[in-house]
């Protein structure tokens, strides 16, 4: 009859003197800020290791909140109303984004971690804009399509990562950003409507917490 009760008892002690390590979560919270003069930009994202190659190399996913401003900038008509508006627009920028993300990255030594990451579909907002006859708001929905095809607010990031402590890392790199916004003439017959497209890379470095 004592057989159950020592059953659960020794189950209970294992998992108690089982390593805090293999009880972690293996998510990694995220917080980094780049910029120059300027442009500017501020993300804060979590992480979720998914695959390991060779204990070296590991990919997985992630959710990025990230924020991009600076001074007026200009942007290059990617839609299809390009006899009604003009080919460059100047446009004061202030764009947030909410994307899913994805990364790779390789070991390159127990403390040194290099990788990149990509925001693949997301929304996007910020402030809309009016100069004249022209409204200029946030493309409202993001997706990765490559170059010139992008939609929305992306952000990707080439970095080296150092461990300082066992729970937190230091990165450092590349920051390449897209925005996109829709420009209407409200001013012409019926409405003119067109995507302004700029291409953005910045400095950045990130603190990198193991939870």
């Amino acid at each position: 009859m004592d057989r159950p009760s020592l059953s659960v008892t020794t189950l209970c002690a294992a998992a108690l003197a089982a390593p805090l390590a293999a009880q972690r979560s293996p998510a990694r919270l995220d917080a980094s800020v780049g910029g120059t003069g300027t442009a500017q930009r501020a993300a804060v994202s979590i992480w979720f290791p998914v695959a390991r190659l060779a204990d070296r190399v590991h990919a997985g996913f992630g959710v990025r909140v990230s924020a991009y401003a600076g001074d007026p900038r200009d942007y290059t008509n990617r839609g299809t109303a390009q006899g009604g508006l003009v080919s460059t627009l100047s446009i004061d920028p202030a764009v947030y984004a909410l994307n899913a993300a994805v990364f790779g990255a390789f070991d390159a030594t127990n403390r040194v971690t290099v990788g990149a990451n990509l925001d693949v579909i997301g929304v996007a907002t910020g402030p809309t804009r009016t100069v004249g006859s022209l409204s200029e708001k946030p493309q409202r929905l993001s997706y990765f399509a490559y170059g010139s095809r992008d939609h929305g607010a992306l952000n990707s990031e080439f970095f080296l990562s150092v461990r300082v402590t066992p729970r937190v890392d230091l990165r450092g790199g590349a920051s390449h950003y897209v925005t996109n916004y829709t420009v209407t003439d409200t001013g012409a017959a019926g409405g003119i409507t067109s995507r302004y497209q700029r291409f953005e890379t910045v400095p950045f470095i990130a603190v990198r917490l193991r939870l």
